[in-house]
């Protein structure tokens, strides 16, 4: 019996139902990464002055957030911080960075599901595909999150470290590359284990006694398969080999 083609109707509900399904897994994979600590810049370039501007979220759900460190590397030179009301800074060198620090005075404390922007002009940035900016973050509870984890490839880390983009396009060939290094070797498919055992078995055979056997048993296994058929066409319904008789015989 045909089967019957579902309606259209009932597709265009099961499209839908698949669509919602996926649309809320996005939503739910996109939710954890918009809340990590950022860095953006509009118009930064190589060579050219910019205005960086880190957005911190309160992401733990009783405490707040008091205190931000971000470290400007080599060749990030800090030229003035706009104010952040309620917020003192300072900075201190170590090496070739600057560490700049945040503090939140009394009342002005980032609250949970809140965020806000620490801006700081910086003089022309350095010739690179992408800077990285570690950030620690400290709770009110005493709790630090450090933002220091490096990305590569297409996933992202559990705390990446901010990262501003001057050149796309070398960028995405970096990630490229760690996705082809970071991709399995293909390896050659194994033998077959009954084509191993056969070849095998020919070989010792002929070994033993200078002609395989393995030909000659395939050979009369076809016969004996052979005569059997043959054998039972020729038996019938009334032969010795038939069912049982019906009539007389039965009685």
């Amino acid at each position: 019996m045909a089967h019957r083609l579902p309606r259209p109707r009932c597709v265009r509900r099961a499209a839908v139902a698949v669509l919602g399904s996926c649309a809320g897994s996005v939503l739910l994979l996109a939710g954890p990464a918009s809340a990590h600590v950022r860095v953006f810049s509009d118009g930064a370039s190589e060579g050219h002055a910019a205005t960086l501007r880190f957005r911190v979220p309160a992401e733990k759900p009783s405490v707040t957030t008091v205190r931000i460190e971000v470290t400007l590397p080599a060749g990030v030179r800090p030229v003035s911080y706009p104010a952040v009301p309620g917020w003192t800074h300072t900075q201190r060198s170590v090496g070739t960075t600057t560490h700049v620090v945040w503090t939140a005075t009394a009342g002005h404390e980032i609250k949970p599901d809140d965020h806000r922007y620490f801006p700081v002009r910086v003089g022309p940035l350095p010739h690179r595909p992408s800077l990285g900016f570690d950030t620690v973050q400290t709770y009110s509870d005493g709790s630090v999150v450090d933002w220091n984890q490096p990305t590569t490839g297409d996933g992202e880390p559990d705390f990446p470290s901010p990262q501003l983009v001057l050149d796309a396009a070398v960028v995405r060939a970096q990630q490229g590359k760690a996705r082809e290094e970071a991709a399995p070797t293909p390896s050659s498919p194994a033998p077959s284990v009954s084509a191993t055992a056969a070849t095998s078995a020919a070989g010792s055979a002929t070994a033993e006694g200078g002609t395989s056997w393995v030909p000659w048993a395939v050979v009369g296994a076809a016969v004996v398969a052979t005569g059997a058929v043959v054998g039972n066409r020729r038996r019938g319904p009334g032969g010795r080999g038939g069912g049982r008789r019906s009539g007389a015989a039965d009685r």
